[in-house]
């Protein structure tokens, strides 16, 4: 059985940057066991591979259903791979992608880019980094070390949590390594959201802000790694995020953030989020819309057997 596949680099307009997506087209009719995605995520080996479940008469409807797959199992929602088949899906009148946390409608956005409405279930964990000794480790990692301690733990959905490490500069950003820092335990995370958790350190320096278009525009330089691997560009961890600050740290209720990341491995990726913030009864800052926009190019197409 040969299923169609193409290749994109997301959240860039050029080849080779960004972040690489492999999408996989399943046609009607067809099923592929749990087993058979992840041998096909495995052999493409990238952070992420999707599996588009075609359907009979694309012109009758403007939904596709798609699961996203890691190289070691499905996960509920990620963000380059929502922009990189909403890009690969919109031509053909797509305008609704069925995810497995709910449905994320797609549109237009500024200069060419599409941006996705994302669903969420925000959470700020009541623990903090407890930070390691930075006595253990060279000069800037124990700066580092140092500056995480007391960083936040925030949920974007339940099974995408991200410790929110401010740094104070481009150099010390530019100084992390992977897997120089050990990793984070589970237990860190409230009862109930330990599942799906996987260590996940996003850093992060304010470049500032400014004016655009009746919305304040905060620019921010990410790095997102693991023991293993840094990852260009972290959809999921950018909402997580925007929505953090924009919860917890900003006072406008409505924000844009432009974020570039992966410029350290030259895979320049941009990353675009719009947040709108409304308060309850209560007083508190309660999350509303969130987009998540950018765009993609295809790369490679083909065939693969199943």
């Amino acid at each position: 059985m040969a299923l169609p596949f193409t290749t994109l680099d997301v959240f860039t307009e050029t080849r080779f940057k960004g972040n690489p997506l492999a999408v996989v087209t399943i046609p009607p009719g067809i099923v592929l066991t749990q087993a058979q995605k992840q041998a096909i995520a495995r052999e493409f080996n990238l952070s992420e591979t999707v599996f588009v479940h075609d359907v009979e008469n694309p012109a009758a409807t403007g939904e596709r259903r798609f699961d996203i797959f890691t190289p070691q199992g499905e996960i509920p929602f990620a963000g380059h791979p929502t922009i990189g088949t909403a890009v690969f899906l919109h031509p053909h009148g797509v305008r609704t992608l069925l995810a497995k946390v709910g449905p994320i409608n797609i549109e237009p956005a500024a200069d060419g880019a599409l941006r996705a409405a994302i669903p969420h279930n925000v959470r700020l964990h009541q623990r903090r980094l407890p930070g390691p000794n930075p006595g253990s480790f060279p000069t800037s990692q124990a700066q580092i070390a140092r500056v995480e301690r007391l960083a936040p733990l925030f949920s974007i959905v339940k099974g995408m949590t991200f410790a929110l490490i401010e740094l104070p500069s481009l150099d010390l950003l530019g100084a992390v390594w992977v897997g120089a820092l050990p990793e984070l335990p589970a237990e860190l995370l409230d009862d109930g959201w330990r599942d799906g958790w996987v260590t996940r350190r996003y850093y992060f320096v304010r470049l500032g802000s400014e004016r655009v278009g009746g919305r304040i525009v905060h620019r921010i330089r990410t790095r997102m790694v693991n023991q293993t691997i840094e990852d260009p560009a972290t959809g999921s961890a950018a909402c997580a995020l925007s929505s953090y600050l924009s919860l917890h740290e900003l006072e406008e209720q409505s924000v844009s953030f432009e974020i570039t990341q992966g410029v350290e491995m030259g895979r320049a990726s941009n990353i675009l989020i719009d947040v709108e913030v409304s308060k309850g009864l209560d007083g508190a800052r309660k999350l509303g819309t969130l987009h998540l926009g950018g765009r993609a190019v295809p790369v490679m197409s083909g065939s693969i057997m199943a």
